[in-house]
Order: structure tokens, then C-alpha cells, then sequence
């Protein structure tokens, strides 16, 4: 059993309708997104697909970006990895300058197949699937495992970021508070990450808070 240090910081949980979200994909298209190569990289093409409303990335390093930015928001989606798969859900990113990276600048949910065999022994507790990445390990996040459906609920306010994952809240934390947090804007792009492993998201939406 692994011990874990979460930094909780009494948020209360927002309840808001599934009428009050805003789908952030179509299903159909990449309307409204952007993709970006790795830094200093031209965007790569082909690596993200869709079909059956699922958006798929091929393995390749590369991700996808709001053509918006928001700052105070809840996003809702879902995700699935196979064995040993890795990815990440972007927030807060800024206008990046050359050489940078989005889960630096912003702020990354860790998507991963915690059960993966390659990662077996080798994983800080904040690299689990649904952790502040770097920073906030998940706690009880009820990963359901390679091939299946997973959800994230994502609440940012202000400087507070609250992370549900299947129904559990699992992470949380007060930027300004945290050494390795707190020069990370509060308002930036969302992003969804292409982490040389396939990965496939849907489901997306967002309620933004007043």
C-alpha cells in the first residue's frame, strides 16, 4: 500500500445541471480546437481522429488546444487508455513562448493506466491517474483500468483547482499556496495531451462560473 499526501483545501463540491454545460466538442470535427506541435515543432497531422464521436490520438507527441481561453470553469469529460497508457488534461495554459511546454506553463491532470507494467514500481504518487501532475497526488480515484471509461469533473476558481475523478473527489489544491503551483496563471487555454501512447476522449463539455 502506498502512502499519499493530498493537499485538500475544503472546496465545496459545484452541483450545476447538465443543461448548464456547453459541449467543447462536437463529435463530429475539431471546430474550436487547435493542435500544436512540441515546442519549437510545426503542429504534426493525422494524429488525431475521430469517429463514432470519440476523438482519438494516434501515439505521437503532440496536443490539442482550446481556441479559447477560460479562467473560472468546470469541465466534464471522459477518457480511455490501453495497457501503459499516458496522457493528461491541460488547464490554465498561456500563449506559450518558443521552447516551452503547456503542462510547465499551465497546470496537467495525470491520465494514465496506473496498472500498466511499465510503470510498475516506478511512479511519484502524483503521477497516478487524476493528480495535480507534479504537485497533488489522487487520492481513491477509482481508476477502472486499461479499455475502460473513465471521467473527470475539473473545477477551477480563482486560484483553487478541485479534481473528481469517476464520481470521487480526488485531488485539490490552492495554487498560490503551493511552491510548485504558484506562478501558474489563473485564465489560460484547455488542453488534451498526446503522450506517445494512443488515447481517446469524448464526452466534452464545460460550465463556465460566474
Amino acid at each position: 500500500m502506498r502512502t499519499i499526501a493530498v493537499c485538500f483545501v475544503g472546496l465545496v463540491a459545484v452541483s450545476v445541471h447538465a443543461a448548464d454545460f456547453t459541449p467543447l466538442f462536437d463529435g463530429k470535427s475539431l471546430d474550436g480546437w487547435v493542435v500544436k506541435g512540441e515546442p519549437d515543432q510545426e503542429p504534426p497531422q493525422g494524429e488525431w481522429l475521430i469517429k463514432d464521436g470519440v476523438l482519438t490520438a494516434k501515439p505521437g507527441h503532440s496536443w490539442l488546444s482550446t481556441a479559447k481561453m477560460y479562467g473560472d470553469f468546470v469541465l466534464r469529460l471522459e477518457w480511455r487508455v490501453p495497457e501503459d497508457g499516458n496522457s493528461g488534461v491541460f488547464i490554465h495554459v498561456p500563449d506559450l513562448k518558443p521552447g516551452e511546454q503547456p503542462y510547465v506553463q499551465g497546470i496537467e491532470i495525470q491520465v494514465l493506466d496506473d496498472a500498466g507494467p511499465e510503470y510498475k514500481g516506478k511512479l511519484q504518487p502524483w503521477q497516478y491517474a487524476g493528480s495535480i501532475y507534479g504537485a497533488v497526488a489522487a487520492e481513491n480515484s477509482g481508476y477502472k483500468g486499461k479499455g475502460e471509461w473513465n471521467r473527470f469533473e475539473i473545477t477551477c476558481r480563482g486560484p483553487a483547482i478541485e479534481v473528481a475523478m469517476n464520481g470521487n473527489k480526488v485531488a485539490a489544491a490552492d495554487v498560490e499556496k503551493m511552491e510548485t503551483l504558484k506562478t501558474r496563471p489563473h485564465r489560460g487555454y484547455i488542453g488534451l495531451q498526446n503522450h506517445g501512447t494512443p488515447v481517446e476522449f469524448r464526452n466534452i463539455e464545460i460550465k463556465v462560473l460566474d
